[in-house]
């Protein structure tokens, strides 16, 4: 079916999990943890929705007593999804909000909601993901962890780097061994009233003493490495495929990502919100054209349409109000040894006209870094010089 075709309620969950607002957050944190869930509404007595909590608050009120922090300093306002909303109004709510979750009320009474787990299962059904490659959506710019680094490191590894799962590996041998998740952070954060030797818990101060696997303590995040927390399961594959059997392959497995191997090393990741990205380009004047030549090798033209996929949904994108087609030629200029210079042609062609941007370099991805930046500076100019 196509992603315009498939409606709100098909994908939306009439019986989300809920907190109440009388809950403390540590309280929130376990259910959270328990169902594995990057964000949860909050709800009064009556399912009157008083707000949203995302494992981001949480995350970085780790910093603090969790027992004496309130919800309603952690809480925000979850966007809210219209009625006859489509799978493509959906993603653009949530690409353009930036939460986790989307909600639906009737007459402010929580009625239903849709998180990564209500995208996911719906994934497989798009018609749209049926003729394109996985490597076309999922990314190349992969962020990981090892195994002896902190969980503070990994902690603000997410938080920087605005990503909610970081693939770890061996220290010596680069395999990969394991996934740290957002919703696995979430275990440092214990108050003292749940001190269990043998699992996670907090020591007096709510947050700074960990008890992990076996009763050994730690007195701050800093002292806990990555492979306490992480899960040892990743679900993982060495063959690509298309964005549609990916998809299958994530409900069937019950995963939100997938880590894509090479020789047992990460190379890429594919996760739920990559697809949403994609979904959401089939918004009404939302489709842009992008055309590449000169580029023979699968994983570069992947590599180089993420990121002027990133560069139209961030500044750039925001600079423009009809952008209609990006093209780039690359060409092979003089070689050193083994290395050839990289050659670009980058044209852009929006209600702003038509702007060329050339550059050159060694390294053919920082040549298109610095291509689009420089496309980026000019958009900028021609928009301020036509504000009156």
């Amino acid at each position: 079916m196509s992603v315009e075709n498939i409606p709100a309620e098909q994908v939306t969950n009439k019986e989300p999990c809920k907190a109440r607002n009388d809950q403390s957050i540590a309280q929130i944190k376990n259910m959270m943890e328990e169902e594995e869930l990057r964000s949860i509404p909050i709800v009064d007595e009556e399912n009157n929705l008083e707000g949203a909590i995302g494992y981001r608050e949480l995350i970085r009120s780790i910093q603090f007593n969790p027992e004496r922090t309130g919800i309603e300093k952690v809480m925000h306002q979850p966007p809210e999804i219209e009625e006859g909303s489509s799978l493509v109004d959906l993603a653009l709510l949530r690409i353009n909000s930036g939460r986790k979750m989307l909600v639906g009320t009737e007459g402010g009474k929580l009625k239903e909601v849709v998180g990564d787990k209500e995208f996911r299962d719906v994934l497989a059904d798009v018609d749209e993901l049926e003729n394109i490659s996985a490597r076309d959506i999922h990314s190349y710019e992969l962020v990981k962890v090892s195994e002896a680094d902190s969980l503070d490191e990994a902690r603000h590894l997410m938080l920087d780097k605005n990503i909610s799962r970081l693939p770890v590996v061996d220290e010596e041998t680069g395999d990969l061994t394991g996934i740290l998740r957002s919703t696995d952070l979430l275990r440092a954060m214990v108050p003292r009233e749940s001190i269990d030797s043998g699992g996670t818990s907090g020591g007096r101060s709510g947050t700074k003493e960990v008890n992990i696997a076996g009763g050994i303590e730690k007195d701050e995040m800093s002292d806990i490495p990555v492979k306490e927390l992480m899960s040892r399961d990743p679900f993982s594959l060495k063959d690509h495929m298309s964005a549609r059997e990916a998809a299958e392959k994530i409900y069937e497995n019950d995963a939100t990502e997938i880590v894509f191997t090479d020789a047992g090393t990460p190379e890429s990741i594919l996760t739920v919100k990559d697809f949403i990205d994609y979904i959401s380009n089939f918004a009404p004047g939302r489709t842009v054209m992008v055309s590449l030549t000169g580029l023979e090798v699968p994983e570069e033209k992947s590599a180089v349409h993420n990121k002027i996929k990133k560069q139209l949904k961030g500044s750039l994108g925001r600079k423009l109000e009809k952008p209609e087609e990006i093209t780039a030629r690359f060409r092979k200029a003089e070689k050193d040894g083994k290395k050839h210079r990289w050659e670009i042609e980058l044209k852009l062609y929006s209600e702003l006209g038509n702007i060329n941007i050339e550059e050159d370099g060694w390294e053919m991805l920082d040549v298109v870094d610095e291509a689009l930046n420089k496309l980026n500076t000019v958009v900028r100019k021609k928009k301020d010089r036509k504000k009156p």
